[in-house]
């Protein structure tokens, strides 16, 4: 899977574009739409966020020929970060295959009286489902990052583990990421283009284990990609504010 961002400052009560969030992997041909890629075409899931958030629906042509725009709902409105106790997040209960390589954009708009910032997420996929999680037990490695965010941008935050990892090959087949104010993360695994992505759990780190898992688990539990002992995936994270901490949870099979 590959996670994409959205965001703009909203003062509509009808839908607007939102602007991508520079993606070094999709390419955007225009500043509030990105290329669906070919290999990824299918939409996994989504989700919306912001204050006043009021509405928020996904767009691309081959939807709009089968008026299909997808609705996203439920979302975190009130808030720019997901709720702990019942994170909101859309997963579509049939397939949605996008053509590739068609635009795809997100439209939001809010309820204030004045501007202020809407998110939109969305999980691109390859058709027929995410892959399996490999045989064998799942470990879990604690890693902890002091990268200064950059707000409302993909930072990328070299991970330290708590305890270095057995010699092997691994995959990661799920991780929790916590950041005061995150919003989304995302996995850099040596060697892989895409980029599998999870919604953070925002607060400190005892606060933020404090959470009902519900949706989360439909972003979680798959094989996002695998590499060596001595190369452990690097993680992105987009914020609302220049968060100074970060946590990530590994989850782990050892396959060789």
């Amino acid at each position: 899977m590959h996670l994409v961002a959205y965001l703009a400052s909203v003062n509509s009560a009808t839908l607007v574009a939102l602007n991508v969030i520079a993606d070094d992997i999709l390419s955007s041909p225009q500043a509030n739409r990105f290329q669906v890629p070919a290999d990824l075409n299918a939409i996994h899931g989504a989700a919306a966020l912001g204050a006043t958030l009021a509405r928020a629906q996904i767009q691309a042509p081959s939807l709009e020929v089968k008026r299909a725009s997808l609705e996203v709902i439920p979302h975190e409105a009130g808030t720019v970060a997901f709720t702990l106790g019942a994170p909101r997040l859309f997963v579509p209960k049939r397939e949605v295959v996008l053509a590739a390589p068609e635009t795809l954009m997100f439209y939001a708009n809010n309820a204030a009286g004045g501007a202020d910032n809407e998110y939109g997420l969305i999980w691109l996929r390859k058709p027929g489902g995410i892959d399996p999680m490999p045989a064998g037990d799942i470990i879990a490695a604690r890693a902890t990052s002091t990268t200064t965010l950059t707000a409302n941008a993909w930072t990328t935050c070299t991970m330290a583990l708590d305890k270095d990892l057995p010699a092997g090959k691994y995959a990661l087949v799920g991780f929790r990421a916590i950041s005061a104010t995150g919003i989304a993360a995302r996995a850099l695994i040596t060697g892989q283009t895409y980029r599998p992505g999870v919604p953070v759990l925002a607060g400190t780190e005892a606060a933020a284990r404090d959470f009902d898992p519900g949706n989360l688990e439909d972003f979680n539990w798959y094989n996002m990609g695998e590499f060596e002992n001595i190369t452990v995936p690097q993680f992105q994270f987009l914020a609302s504010a220049a968060d100074v901490a970060q946590v990530a949870i590994l989850y782990l099979v050892k396959i060789a």
